[in-house]
């Protein structure tokens, strides 16, 4: 079970820095940095001296397990929202950061070597008792039990919607699952026997200088293969706008699809492009960061949305001019939790309000309400998501009347020049009554599940 408890807190943060870059909105080289820093000591203190893992003061690795553990539960609290059960708690912005988060975190990423010190003990001690074959295959049989556990419950923390029953009861319990595979990884620790044998080990402080190489060369190419996105030189009167939802980066027939979706997005060159449920950041996705692969590969600025902890589908904003003020509000969910993602873009002497969505099944209109509230006595408004209600639908009807459909604004009977008649769209544009509206396009390749759209307005 020690043994197992490693691999999953492996599987769902350690080896992918980036996870805990998403829990906390936070420094990718920094905290790949510090991750490096924490296990390049690690390698130096015990290649320089074996005879500490040889004979392990019990006591010492307690303390350092239970700190670990105390610090990874509250690298994710703050971050972690319980969210109201009435209405009128919403639009719900995300609270400030108490003073002391980055201290767990950055504690968290130096005491992570732990882990690994932890799995080196624990697979020596599996040998030292020579178990026979039915005692491992018992031992293994629980262990891979607490496994599936674990992969179960961090996913219910984000589809508890989906599962009847149980479901809820992890809605709002990211940290429990991180603080109860903790648990399980240290307290065998208890169970450690020191080797009898007292004769000093020769040092090989060479392995450690070749493991602090390659972390070397990760950081190096963290820095290089990143996003320097520069403004347009030359700025016009006109801007592209996309919305895609890609579907946890997949196509419909549930193959990974990155680079069909980046490829497409390429193609329409957008100036500013939102997706929805772009939340790859967790073991479903595998880990992945599809919004960092975006934004590096079109070099543009990007914010990622709502925070992984908080257990939506993701949303993200990405742009080739500088994002202003960006921040996240979440609307009231009976069932999956939602989000909207509002700042400013700056293009020439104008100022757009972006708001990027994703809403819950059917479109709720509680949650659209909420949006529209916070749009109401903006100017130059460019709201777009995948709003989950058709032109037909009383929620459609509350957003134009305060807001235009930029797919009317230019094919005002609803048929584009090509005889394509989206009936049964949920993909929108609303934009601000007066804009100019010189282009609009849905992009029906099997790259997604759903369309893109592509709007380009001018003025």
């Amino acid at each position: 079970l020690g043994v197992m408890g490693v691999i999953v807190l492996l599987y769902f943060v350690f080896t992918s820095p980036n996870v805990i870059v998403r829990w906390v909105d936070g420094n990718y080289p920094a905290i790949l940095i510090s991750l490096g820093a924490g296990m390049v000591l690690f390698s130096f203190v015990f290649a320089v001296k074996p005879e500490w893992l040889k004979a392990p003061k019990v006591g010492v690795l307690l303390i350092w397990n239970i700190v670990f553990v105390i610090a990874l539960t509250f690298t994710i609290l703050p971050y972690q929202i319980q969210f109201p059960a009435i209405p009128e708690a919403y639009p719900l912005y995300e609270p400030p950061k108490p003073f002391w988060a980055d201290f767990a975190l950055y504690l968290m990423l130096l005491l992570s070597p732990v882990v690994v010190l932890d799995f080196i003990l624990y697979t020596r001690e599996i040998v030292r008792a020579q178990a026979r074959p039915r005692q491992l295959g018992g031992g293994f049989l629980a262990a891979g039990f607490f496994l599936l556990v674990m992969v179960l419950a961090q996913v219910f923390t984000t589809v508890y919607d989906y599962i009847p029953f149980i479901g809820p009861y992890f809605r709002d319990k990211f940290w429990l699952v991180h603080l109860f595979a903790g648990v399980v990884a240290a307290l065998p620790v208890l169970l450690i026997k020191t080797s009898p044998d007292t004769e000093k080990a020769k040092g090989k402080p060479v392995l450690a200088m070749i493991l602090a190489a390659i972390y070397l060369a990760t950081v190096l190419g963290a820095f290089i293969t990143a996003a320097k996105p520069q403004p347009p030189a030359e700025v016009g009167n006109s801007l592209r706008v996309m919305t895609y939802n890609i579907q946890q980066g997949y196509n419909p027939a549930g193959v990974k699809n990155f680079d069909g979706q980046l490829n497409l997005i390429r193609s329409q060159n957008p100036d500013i492009l939102g997706l929805q449920e772009s939340d790859t950041n967790r073991i479903a996705g595998g880990n992945s960061d599809v919004v960092r692969y975006f934004a590096n590969r079109l070099n543009m600025y990007s914010y990622y949305g709502p925070k992984t902890v908080t257990g939506t589908f993701g949303i993200a904003l990405l742009s080739r001019y500088p994002i202003e003020n960006p921040h996240t509000f979440y609307m009231y969910s009976e069932g999956e939790q939602t989000a909207t993602i509002v700042a400013n873009i700056q293009v020439g002497d104008r100022l757009f309000n972006i708001f990027v969505t994703h809403l819950g099944n059917d479109g709720p209109i509680v949650q659209q309400e909420a949006i529209l509230k916070e749009i109401d006595g903006l100017e130059n408004v460019i709201a777009m998501g995948d709003f989950n209600f058709r032109p037909d639908s009383e929620q459609y009807r509350l957003t134009t009347s305060i807001l235009e459909d930029a797919w009317l604004l230019k094919w005002s009977s609803g048929v584009d020049d090509q005889g394509y008649n989206p009936t049964r769209r949920i993909d929108h544009v609303f934009v601000s009554p007066g804009t100019t509206v010189t282009e609009a396009r849905y992009l029906t390749q099997p790259e997604s599940d759903h369309p893109a759209l592509v709007v380009e307005i001018a003025w």
